[in-house]
């Protein structure tokens, strides 16, 4: 007779043991397997010695990525600061007469809401000052405005 013919009986406790003890593995082989054909494993030859590497594309970003991200960030950094300058030089030029918000959007070609956020730093700074009158609000710009003003044009 052959061992084939033979049946051994295995209870069913023990094949569900089984089953959750291999699961775990088994979902990480399918997932190793789905990174292999999507080009996630990497093999690298280490003189005599051949090394997988799974490459992880979400912790690990292209450094030039990286770098072009820091020069939009300085290059948005210096736009704000160019825009603030601008603001400060358009209340130099009408001096204590004030200026409303929406002429300095006017002449800086910008939108409502751009602007007063940058006069709202300028005010926050206190190089700018906000009087409510009954044609709106008008800015004017302080003693220390105008210090700064005169310590940059030198």
């Amino acid at each position: 007779m052959s061992l084939l013919s033979y049946s051994i009986s295995i209870p069913l406790w023990l094949l569900v043991i089984m089953i959750v003890i291999m699961l775990p593995t088994l979902i990480k082989l399918v997932r190793l397997g789905y990174r292999f054909k999507q080009g996630g494993l990497v093999r690298e030859e280490q003189g005599d010695t051949v090394v997988w590497k799974v490459q992880n594309r979400i912790s690990a970003p292209d450094p030039k990525k990286r770098a072009s991200a820091r020069n939009e960030e300085k290059e948005k950094e210096r736009e704000k600061k160019a825009e603030l300058a601008r603001i400060l030089t358009i209340l130099i030029k009408e001096g204590d007469k004030g200026v409303l918000m929406k002429t300095i959007a006017d002449r800086m070609g910008i939108s409502m809401i751009h602007a007063q956020h940058a006069m709202k730093k300028l005010v926050d700074k206190g190089m700018v000052e906000e009087v409510a009158g009954v044609s709106g609000t008008k800015y004017y710009l302080t003693q220390a405005g105008k210090e700064y003003c005169r310590r940059k044009a030198k």
